[in-house]
């Protein structure tokens, strides 16, 4: 049967058995699970004009899927990435269409194996969709994807150096003591240092996973007040994040450590199969005699080890410290497909529209 491509405006118009099935067979990682889909789709983190899911079917099946999340270029790019990397700037209002969104730090396309012709598919269909909502750029951010990567050079996308990832893998190690053991000189001395100071501090760390014990919300305002001191109190409002967590339900682990009961430091992860994910921190550093950042670290190291985790995802930037706490980098890219035709971009008119009932389904030639 020929190959179709369906556009739709809720995640809940997709069946859900089918995109389950669709992300096991895919190996795409936890920001493709529907869980977290959903929580992006509900509670954004940065201002959100439209979403879109483009779903590849052959026949009834569903073999591949695209999220894409209409959004003003100066909302997109809070920490300049995209634009000291690949030139993306905002000219007054401009509009990217863009996957997925900046606080994923995996990109791909989920379609199922051998399924190029979806993931070409999705692509062209993907662009086609920017120019007609008006959109001045197409984009996947934070792409390490290989096949992804050469489909869409290959379409026309140009790829560029985003940002590292911070990565270990846990399989060289039998357990945190020899992980330890193992770090650069500089980080396993500072790290025996404050283990030292923490275990004398009477302080406590642990890993939480849902309900949160009434944590949560101390933990959202800590991320958001740890970004803004940073120079982004955009990038994680308090309120909107902590929906979002709920949202991603099991998914989720915090990493705390307390310090006479005062929330001193914690980190919001995500645990998939054999992997744990550190995705946002939050620390404050003049309420204890040890750094809240390298505890919560260690926290995170051996709750991976006691699990038997393979893979610890460390996020982006920092790259001193998480090189000194064992991490080394993944490069990530953008593709990004610029300067979309002018007459696209007179056509911006209906970005308050209510998400569609049903989807447009176009067969592709």
């Amino acid at each position: 049967m020929a190959l179709t491509i369906d556009v739709h405006r809720s995640l809940q118009s997709i069946d859900d058995d089918a995109y389950r099935a669709l992300h096991a067979a895919s190996a795409a990682p936890v920001f493709y699970d529907r869980r977290f889909l959903d929580a992006a789709e509900h509670s954004p983190l940065l201002p959100v004009e439209k979403v879109f899911y483009l779903c590849a079917r052959d026949g009834e099946e569903l073999v591949g899927v695209l999220p894409a999340y209409l959004q003003r270029v100066a909302a997109i790019d809070p920490l300049g990435l995209l634009q000291r990397t690949a030139g993306v700037r905002d000219d007054g209002g401009d509009l990217g269409l863009f996957s997925h969104i900046m606080h994923c730090w995996d990109s791909t396309v989920p379609v199922r194996p051998d399924r190029g012709d979806a993931l070409a598919a999705l692509l062209r269909e993907y662009e086609r969709l920017a120019r007609g909502e008006g959109a001045r750029h197409a984009g996947l951010l934070n792409v390490r994807d290989a096949g992804v990567l050469g489909q869409a050079c290959g379409q026309g996308y140009r790829a560029c150096h985003l940002v590292d990832r911070y990565d270990v893998d846990l399989r060289r190690f039998d357990h945190f003591e020899q992980f330890v053991q193992r770090l650069p000189n500089d980080g396993r001395c500072e790290m025996n240092r404050q283990l030292r100071k923490f275990e004398a501090s009477g302080a406590t760390a642990r890993v939480i996973a849902p309900p949160f014990d009434g944590v949560l919300e101390r933990l959202t305002e800590l991320c958001f007040r740890t970004t803004a001191r940073n120079g982004t109190p955009q990038y994680f409002p308090s309120a909107p994040l902590a929906r979002f967590v709920r949202r991603c339900g099991r998914l989720v682990r915090l990493v705390v450590v307390e310090c006479e009961d005062e929330l001193v430091g914690g980190i919001i992860c995500f645990e998939q199969g054999d992997h744990i994910l550190l995705w946002s921190a939050g620390v404050v550093y003049d309420r204890s005699s040890f750094s809240p950042y390298t505890l919560c670290f260690a926290s995170a190291y051996r709750y991976a080890f006691a699990r038997g985790l393979k893979r610890l995802e460390g996020g982006r930037l920092n790259e001193r410290i998480k090189r000194r706490l064992g991490l080394t980098p993944v490069p990530l890219y953008s593709l990004i497909a610029r300067d979309l035709p002018l007459a696209a971009l007179e056509s911006r008119a209906g970005l308050g529209a209510t998400p569609a009932a049903d989807p447009a389904r176009r067969a592709l030639h």
